[in-house]
């Protein structure tokens, strides 16, 4: 009975997980081709989902979306996570000195996801979103964290197979590994047109009072325009910096917090 209980939970919590911007509706036959569950099995979980406020049915079309319970989860998140409102600032003087838009991410369950973003008046046409997934090793966000892990750890998040996107996708572990080992050098990473083309991104890492690697801090914007920027602005030079003043933000508050305890 628990194994069965356990398994309708991972389902449910899968199903959840489905809803993105890219899909924000869909439909019992949708869900169960992408889970590779029967339709009875997910019209009552959706239907339970539904009673509690986690999804909404739509009586017109009969399609599903996130309900207003997520929305409180979401903000109860946020309030949980101080870095989410530490890097707004940041973020918004890194745009405003590159002028490209910019993200706050971390890795989760072998991918990269964005927490925190600002945008530049002028956007690449790729599409990022709070909450949005990229593969790790064709991210800059992603190489960068990677580049500070233990070369164990490294092995455990990365896929035995590197998927390809473009041309200039490293899809060679011992390629990948070489330039991780020098992002780690110069504590930063460059991917251009790695994930898409036409795309360009610069990260840096943002540590903890540890001094292991948290999370991330990056720019991204049209290749031929921000390497034409590098001629002439400190591209680089302010992400790190961004990267360290987040670093700073972070250290800064766990010293607050442990000196509280204290007292």
């Amino acid at each position: 009975m628990k194994e069965k209980r356990d398994s309708s939970l991972a389902n449910a919590l899968s199903i959840l997980k489905g809803f993105t911007m890219d899909h924000p509706e869909q439909g019992v036959t949708d869900v169960a081709k992408s889970l590779g569950l029967s339709k009875s099995t997910v019209h009552r979980l959706l239907a339970s989902m539904a009673s509690e406020g986690f999804v909404y049915k739509d009586p017109r079309s009969n399609r599903y979306s996130l309900g207003t319970s997520v929305l409180t989860l979401t903000n109860l998140v946020s309030s949980q996570l101080p870095i989410l409102n530490e890097s707004v600032p940041v973020l918004n003087m890194l745009t405003e000195r590159t002028g490209e838009s910019s993200h706050l991410g971390i890795l989760e369950d072998h991918h990269m996801i964005y927490l925190q973003k600002v945008e530049c008046d002028n956007p690449t046409s790729l599409f990022t979103h709070i909450g949005k997934r990229h593969p790790i090793h064709a991210t800059s966000i992603g190489q960068v964290i990677l580049a500070f892990q233990e070369h164990e750890v490294r092995g455990q998040l990365l896929p035995d197979k590197l998927e390809g996107y473009t041309n200039n996708t490293i899809t060679s572990h011992e390629s990948l590994y070489e330039k991780l080992n020098l992002i780690k050098a110069e504590k930063h990473a460059v991917c251009v047109e790695e994930l898409q083309e036409h795309v360009m991104a610069i990260a840096a890492p943002i540590f903890n009072e540890k001094g292991k690697v948290l999370a991330a801090i990056n720019i991204v914007g049209p290749a031929n325009r921000m390497k034409s920027k590098l001629k002439s602005h400190r591209l680089i030079e302010e992400v790190i910096r961004s990267g360290e003043k987040m670093t700073e933000l972070v250290r800064l508050r766990k010293s607050k917090e442990n000196n509280r305890y204290k007292g």
